[in-house]
């Protein structure tokens, strides 16, 4: 694996050119617009494919693979020179790189991973293996030696990413138990399932509260799930005796935060992610052509001590 790179940005805003016959054409594929984190994505992308003078094509797989393979097939008929996937589905997701690979058109791959086999110049997401690492050190400093009894809330099973989360925030809480105490004092009670979005992890919170009385904590791989597991934490008076941590860096997360609902989140910034998939596309489009398998973007730990200064209630996401 080629060496592996972390991408800070520089929010400058500019000018919007009008599109020349003859400018980039970029095709953005989303695997869905269900939730904050993916409509996120989305919205900043044409933001800031505007500002490049990019002529930008987007669209929404919602949420199936067949839909996507389509999608894309169809972006590919229009012409596009490069191609952004958030793929829905890893395999999937290699069979449409290589479909563009065949048409002669470079594949991106934003937010989601896909296998390193895969066609793909390189693949931009958050930090997913520092980040939750350093949710699971946080989450043992509010546990200190009490046993933690945990729910875990995914995505989507097959998910790399979640995958990616989860494992590592289990591998943080261990290996800094096993730092500060000798030992490890760390029990996953169950895994449910919340689909990426906000009503999904209050059902799978509602479903898990039920034959997991015990539990004191809930771990979830997006923030708007956790945001759904709060309401059913309260709903069911059992907030109180349990910590919530998750990630994304969501505004209303950081709410959660500030309000101390959610111990804590981390970033996963789709303004942060669209500029700097897009200043790839553009510096390949110049010629720049060699990049490692991935491109990180700052990994930032979210908690009540710097909540208030990172919440921006103008942000989309």
């Amino acid at each position: 694996m080629k060496k592996l790179l972390i991408a800070t940005l520089c929010s400058t805003a500019i000018a919007a050119p009008a599109f020349a016959a003859d400018s980039v054409k970029v095709g953005f594929s989303n695997r869905t617009l269900n939730g904050a984190f993916f409509n996120g994505l989305t919205e900043y992308m044409k933001i800031h494919a505007k500002e490049k003078g990019f002529n930008l094509i987007e669209t929404d797989a919602r949420g199936d693979m067949s839909k996507q393979f389509s999608d894309v097939e169809d972006m590919l008929s229009q012409g596009i020179d490069y191609l952004i996937l958030n793929p829905q589905d890893p395999a999937a997701g290699v069979r449409i790189a290589k479909m563009a690979e065949q048409r002669g058109v470079p594949t991106f791959i934003l937010d989601s991973d896909i296998s390193l086999d895969a066609p793909v110049v390189t693949r931009v997401q958050a930090n997913n293996a520092v980040n939750n690492q350093m949710i699971g050190e946080y989450a043992v400093e509010q546990f200190g030696e009490e046993p933690m009894k945990c729910i875990i809330i995914s995505g989507n099973q097959g998910n790399l990413v979640g995958e990616a989360r989860r494992t590592n925030f289990v591998r943080g809480v261990m290996e800094t138990q096993l730092r500060k105490f000798n030992r490890t004092n760390l029990t996953i009670l169950s895994q449910g399932w919340g689909n990426w979005d906000q009503q999904g992890g209050l059902k799978a919170m509602e479903d898990l509260i039920v034959a997991n009385s015990d539990l004191n904590c809930v771990y979830s791989e997006m923030d708007d799930m956790a945001l759904g597991a709060i309401r059913a934490l309260k709903a069911a008076n059992k907030l109180g005796q349990v910590k919530v941590f998750a990630h994304d860096g969501y505004k209303k997360g950081i709410e959660a935060v500030v309000k101390g609902e959610l111990q804590a989140s981390a970033s996963n910034n789709p303004d942060a992610l669209t500029q700097t998939i897009l200043d790839i596309v553009d510096n390949y489009d110049k010629g720049q052509t060699d990049y490692p398998d991935y491109v990180y973007i700052t990994p930032v730990l979210i908690t009540k001590d710097n909540a208030d200064k990172l919440y921006n209630p103008e942000s989309i996401f």
